[in-house]
Parts: C-alpha cells; structure tokens; sequence
C-alpha cells in the first residue's frame, strides 16, 4: 500500500531505532506494527467519513495537519501527545481491541501496539493531509469531497 510505504519512508531506520529504544521493543516488531497499523488507521477514518459529521470533522483535522511536522519534536510523538487524541477520534472505545489485534499478530502487546499507533496517527494525519492537498480542505461545506473515495484510492481500492 502506498501509503504505509510513505509512513514507512518518513520513519527513516535510525527514527524506527529510536523509537523501538524507547518504546522497549524490538526494531523489527516495532516496523511490523507500524505496517499494519497505517491500514487501520487509514481504514478507521475511512468508516468515519461515511457519515456527514465524520466527513467534516476529517477534513478539519486534515487542515490542522496540513503543515504538520510530526517527526521534529520525536518526544512528544513518542509520548503520545500528539497521537492519543487521533486514535480516540478514529477507533472511539474500540482503541484496546485494535491495539491488541495488532499486537497480537506481530507479538507484541497491546500496549505495546497502542503506544505505536500513537507514534503513527500523527503521520498518518500529516501525510494524508500533504496527499489530499486542496482537495480536503477549505471551501464550502457543500464543496467537500467524497473523503470515503479518496481515503480509498489511497490505499490502493480499499
């Protein structure tokens, strides 16, 4: 997919090392989760702008992050601070339960996978924004695109 390719390719090796270091996890396991969390992310907001209200609110996050540089402040991302309000917004109460299917499938805990989405979603974010450029944000709300369609070429006719 494209666009895990274009997480994986901002989170260069030494970043990835860095991140794994403080996360306590092994560099392998750490890229792994990350390769499968972009799809969920992507596939979560993906469910999120079929409705009208979900539509409008991505595209105001997609503006926030339209000259989002998530990766220069590698504390913050790493804490979480960026990242856990994303993932509330995108997987509401189902947060743990991805978390946990990610991990389990790179063995890895939830936790462990959880803090690694948080790392992720503010990537996620910023690239989509770059991705989608005029297309997701101002104008009028009845000049919105279709997010769901563009979300999905995205990733390559999700």
């Amino acid at each position: 997919m494209a666009i895990t390719d274009d997480v994986l390719a901002e989170i260069d090796d030494d970043t990835l090392s860095t991140i794994a270091d403080r996360l306590g996890i092994d560099q392998a396991q750490a890229r792994a989760v990350v390769a499968d969390a972009v799809p969920a992310l992507v596939g979560g907001l993906g469910n999120n702008v079929q409705s009208e209200d979900g539509a409008a609110s991505l595209a105001r996050a997609l503006g926030d992050h339209a000259d989002a540089q998530p990766l220069s402040n590698l504390d913050d991302l790493v804490g979480g601070l960026l990242g856990g309000g994303i993932l509330k917004h995108v997987f509401g109460d189902k947060v743990p339960d991805v978390s946990d299917a990610i991990g389990s499938k790179n063995g890895t805990s939830g936790v462990d996978a959880q803090r690694i989405l948080a790392v992720v979603a503010p990537i996620v974010m910023a690239i989509l924004a770059k991705k989608l450029g005029g297309q997701a944000g101002g104008g009028a709300a009845q000049q919105q695109p279709d997010l769901g369609s563009i979300l999905g070429s995205i990733l390559g006719g999700r």
